[in-house]
């Protein structure tokens, strides 16, 4: 009831930049995840840090906010390399940061867009579990982000268990398309 109640709230704020397919490993069916973006979230907002400025968050199981510019680079990521229900982004080694991603990937230590939002998908599926115990329990934890010790599990489970499915098609808001039109190169004489 919370969930769905906090889920229309973020409707009445605005349209997503786009959707996408989420779900847990655990779950059978693949959902449809809303991702706002809001400029707040941007890595250059002049917002703290370790509350909005280049953070994304979970808020309900079908809603996740990120910047303006992390949607742009998960959208050119997934032109590039597109993700898909048959094969869907996980994070690497079950951890966005850490020593085990090294064995996975040498050239590029840190996690992609892409891993970001299976990371977001994990937790879309804890919001759906937890429901109005989400926010505190999440809140009280999340800043401890992924590691070792007990206080560690809620986003430890978030990075194993979260798939991203690819972003929906036709999904994408003209808002979004407009930031990743290039100016056209000044045409000369033919």
């Amino acid at each position: 009831m919370f969930d769905r109640l906090a889920t229309s709230w973020f409707h009445l704020l605005g349209q997503p930049c786009f959707r996408v397919y989420g779900k847990a490993r655990s779950e059978r069916d693949w959902r449809m995840v809303e991702v706002h973006a809001t400029r707040r979230r941007d890595h250059d907002s002049a917002w703290p840090p370790f509350l909005w400025r280049g953070t994304c968050i979970t808020w309900t199981s079908q809603v996740i906010a990120v910047g303006w510019d992390f949607a742009e680079e998960l959208l050119l990521e997934q032109a590039e390399e597109p993700a898909s229900r048959d094969h869907p982004v996980e994070v690497l080694g079950g951890r966005l940061h850490g020593p085990q991603r090294l064995d996975q990937r040498p050239i590029q230590p840190w996690p992609s867009a892409s891993e970001i939002l299976a990371h977001e998908c994990g937790h879309t599926y804890q919001a759906r579990r937890l429901g109005l115990l989400y926010w505190p329990v999440g809140g009280a934890v999340t800043l401890f982000r992924e590691g070792p010790h007990w206080y560690n599990h809620f986003e430890n489970r978030a990075s194993e268990q979260g798939l991203f499915g690819g972003i929906v098609n036709g999904s994408v808001c003209p808002a979004l398309m407009n930031r990743l039109r290039r100016p056209e190169s000044p045409k000369g004489p033919s």
